[in-house]
């Protein structure tokens, strides 16, 4: 048998590989292991407190301290507003919907200040107060050019973020002010119609004088035209006499002219 002096070795080392497995154990427990993107911008915090940023590439800890990372985007953020209630400069309630875009220029403050909430509240107020300063008919007249009349109104960096387009896309009418402009609409569409249907009328009664002015100094023309005429009907069944030449051909005798007695 192996004596009391052989055999503390031998268990001082098995007591010592159970403690490292052990610590090993707990020190994978407390690890942490993160993945930073080219597209993303990170923040580190330790303990709950700002450590840093993480640039893209893969990070490891061991320990037991309280570690968070937080990954941003570096791309352009797209946020949409839908349907908000506004107030035209005529005070015509309707709704707007629009899309912004915005990107992350300082990440801890984006992050810290909760930049989502942040920047929907800023282009919120910015949709309200462009609605404000135009009439819905102004409003509707400037569709096309709205989005960068937003982004003006947008040009100072909220939480981090600074706005880079905005578009503004529908706009809801309710259903009183759509059945006005569908009645204004359809008024001058008839005043258009009515105004070219006397501007055709002008132009017929223009040509007619003219003609009537044509055939008055020139005869011949008034035949040429009654030939064109009997020749664009086929000429069937029509005598046309023209002059006192066609009696004296035609054989039928011409008639006696009249005297005072």
């Amino acid at each position: 048998m192996p004596s009391t002096t052989q055999l503390v070795p031998t268990l001082l080392l098995l007591v010592a590989a159970a403690v490292l497995v052990v610590l090993v154990r707990r020190l994978r427990r407390g690890g942490w292991s993160q993945t930073i993107y080219s597209w993303q911008q990170g923040l580190l915090y330790v303990d709950g407190r700002f450590a840093g940023r993480l640039a893209p590439g893969r990070y490891r800890a061991l320990g037991r301290r309280d570690r968070l990372v937080v990954a941003l985007s570096r791309l352009p953020v797209f946020e949409t507003l839908h349907a908000v209630e506004v107030t035209s400069a005529d005070r015509l309630s309707y709704r707007l919907s629009a899309t912004v875009v915005y990107e992350i220029v300082d990440p801890q403050t984006a992050h810290e200040g909760g930049h989502r909430e942040a920047v929907r509240v800023a282009a919120t107020d910015a949709l309200v107060r462009l609605a404000a300063a135009r009439t819905v008919e102004a409003l509707l007249d400037e569709r096309a050019s709205l989005g960068p009349s937003l982004l003006a109104l947008l040009d100072r960096p909220v939480c981090g973020c600074r706005f880079v387009e905005a578009t503004v896309g529908g706009v809801t009418l309710p259903p009183e002010l759509r059945r006005l402009f569908a009645e204004t609409e359809r008024a001058r569409l008839e005043g258009r119609a009515a105004l070219e249907r006397a501007r055709g009328e002008q132009a017929a009664l223009r040509s007619l004088a003219n003609s009537a002015r044509m055939l008055k100094g020139n005869p011949e023309l008034m035949n040429l035209r009654l030939l064109q005429s009997l020749s664009a009907s086929g000429g069937k069944g029509a005598t046309l006499v023209i002059g006192r030449e066609a009696f004296a051909t035609s054989g039928i005798a011409e008639p006696a002219e009249e005297r005072d007695p």
